[in-house]
C-alpha cells in the first residue's frame, strides 16, 4: 500500500493534470508522452516516464527502446546498452530494438556488434531506413568503402528513390574512384 502511494505521488509530479486525466483513461498515455519528452530534448522526464510506465504497463518492446534512448541521450550509455540487451532477450525479433542497440554499441566504439545488429534489424525488417544507412555510413566511417558500397546497393535495392541512400552512393562511387554517370 505505501508502495503504491509513493509512486502515485511520483506520478502527480510527472505529469500534469490533463496528462493525469488521459492516463487514468489509457495507460499508454505514459509510452506516449515519454516520447514526446524524447522528441522535445527533456531527457531526463522522459527517462522518468518510460520507467512508470514499466512499471505500470510492464516490459514491452516501445518502453524498453524509450527508456534506453533516454538513457543514451542523457549518457548512459552503457545502462542504455543493458536495457537494450534485455529487450533483445525479451523480442529477439523486434527490429527497432534490434537497430537501437547498434547505435548504442557504435557509440561505445564496438563496431562488429554494432554491424551485427545492425544487420539483423535490417534483416527482420528492410524498411528500417535509418537502420540501412547507418550501417552504411558506419563501414563508411570504418574504411570499408566496398561494404559501405554494396550495402549502399542493398539498401537502394529495397528504396530506390531514397535521396539520402542516392547521395551516399554518388559520394562512395567518387570515393571508391567509379563514376556513376
Amino acid at each position: 500500500m505505501k508502495d503504491h502511494k509513493i509512486y502515485a505521488d511520483k506520478l502527480n509530479r510527472l505529469l500534469t493534470s490533463d496528462e493525469l486525466v488521459s492516463f487514468k483513461k489509457d495507460n499508454s498515455t505514459l509510452v506516449e508522452l515519454g516520447y514526446e519528452c524524447v522528441e522535445l530534448g527533456d531527457f531526463k522526464r522522459a527517462f522518468h516516464l518510460f520507467s512508470a510506465s514499466m512499471r505500470v504497463n510492464g516490459p514491452d518492446p516501445d518502453i524498453m527502446n524509450g527508456l534506453a534512448i533516454s538513457l543514451c541521450e542523457l549518457g548512459k550509455l552503457k545502462l542504455s546498452r543493458i536495457v537494450l540487451e534485455k529487450a533483445v532477450a525479451m523480442y529477439p525479433n523486434d527490429a527497432i530494438t534490434l537497430a537501437n542497440l547498434a547505435g548504442v554499441h557504435w557509440e561505445l566504439g564496438s563496431y562488429e556488434q554494432a554491424i551485427h545488429f545492425y544487420h539483423r534489424a535490417i534483416t527482420g525488417d528492410p524498411d528500417i531506413i535509418e537502420a540501412h544507412i547507418n550501417l552504411v555510413n558506419l563501414y563508411y566511417e570504418q574504411g570499408e568503402l566496398f561494404m559501405a558500397y554494396v550495402t549502399c546497393l542493398q539498401f537502394l535495392s529495397f528504396h530506390p528513390d531514397d535521396m539520402e541512400g542516392n547521395e551516399l552512393l554518388d559520394e562512395l562511387l567518387l570515393n571508391i574512384g567509379i563514376s556513376n554517370v
